[in-house]
């Protein structure tokens, strides 16, 4: 496995590092993995380079010691290899603030071979200068568009609207002061104002990785009214513990990075194209409406995507 290659793309490509830049590789003991072909690739690239190891902070969202904080503001470029996501820190958006570009690379998968694995040969392996143009093509197709049924072959016929609300992109590029993007990149997304149907997830699921059997959702109202298949259990009793925040229909996603694929880790997995991911609980970072601390998506293979009474191939825009 070539981690060195996928971790040249990540620091080049993506990033865009020159030259004495002054590169922050943030990581931990978990993650060190990928954080230590991250700082072999900026040095490479005769980068003023700094690598900084932590604890694994316990949760997403914990903010990491000063010392890194600190750093953050005194870098041009920051990526952070952690096992939880450091996005919604303080210091990541304190950073961004003061110019820095940013990406997130949160993997809590315990298993080092499968994430070396993924990061070698999925997603990091696209083109992502082509991908954006991709995505920036469907993002125009789907302007001043209000509503979407999504259908499968397993069942899922899910009405959903979100007029008045615009798609935001996630092409793995931070190119620019203050850019901020997780890696790999490759989706579209945004927050419905409405949902209805079903929705049959057959991929990986929230924390839960790959789903053994599908799972089904009912929903009506935009909010999940039963489910069924597997891990329900489990998410009925997350529901039973937030409250009816949690059963919202946060997100509609589309995958759209071509080398991308299903792992059971969903930083990648919602990434692969041709597949939709509907996402429960909370969504105020990206327009939405619902605060609560939970965000799960489901990945969903293989759609039928009718919008506005059009339908999308998606394949087009691979």
């Amino acid at each position: 496995m070539d981690i060195k290659k996928s971790a040249m793309i990540a620091v080049k490509d993506c990033m865009g590092v020159k030259p004495h830049e002054r590169v922050l590789i943030v990581t931990d003991s978990v993650r060190k993995d990928i954080g230590i072909p991250l700082y072999d690739a900026a040095i490479e690239l005769g980068c003023d380079a700094l690598y900084m190891e932590m604890k694994p902070r316990s949760r997403s969202g914990e903010e990491p010691p000063k010392a890194v904080a600190d750093s953050m503001l005194e870098a041009d470029v920051v990526i952070a290899a952690t096992k939880v996501s450091l996005s919604h820190t303080e210091a990541r958006r304190n950073a961004c603030r003061k110019g820095a570009r940013i990406a997130s690379i949160p993997i809590q998968e315990a298993d080092g071979e499968l994430v070396m694995k993924m990061f070698s040969t999925g997603g990091m392996r696209a083109d992502y200068a082509k991908m954006e143009e991709n995505i920036d093509r469907l993002l125009e197709r789907l302007k001043d568009s209000s509503i979407a049924r999504i259908t499968t072959a397993l069942g899922t016929d899910v009405t959903i609207e979100f007029g008045g609300r615009e798609f935001h992109k996630d092409t793995g590029i931070a190119h620019n002061t203050g850019d901020f993007t997780n890696l790999p990149g490759g989706e579209i997304y945004l927050a419905p104002t409405n949902v209805n149907g079903k929705v049959v997830i057959d991929g990986s699921f929230g924390d839960y990785g790959l789903l053994r059997s599908p799972l089904e959702l009912i929903i009506k109202d935009r909010h999940v009214v039963s489910a069924k298949g597997d891990r329900a259990d489990d998410l009925e009793n997350t529901f039973e513990l937030l409250g009816k925040d949690a059963r919202n229909i946060a997100e509609l996603g589309i995958g759209m990075n071509p080398t991308a694929k299903l792992w059971g880790i969903l930083l990648e997995d919602e990434k692969v194209g041709n597949t939709i991911h509907i996402a429960l609980g909370d969504n105020t970072s990206f327009g939405g409406d619902v605060s609560v601390p939970m965000h799960y998506d489901g990945i969903v293979t293989a759609p039928t995507v009718i919008i506005d009474g059009e339908k999308i191939n998606l394949n087009d825009y691979l």
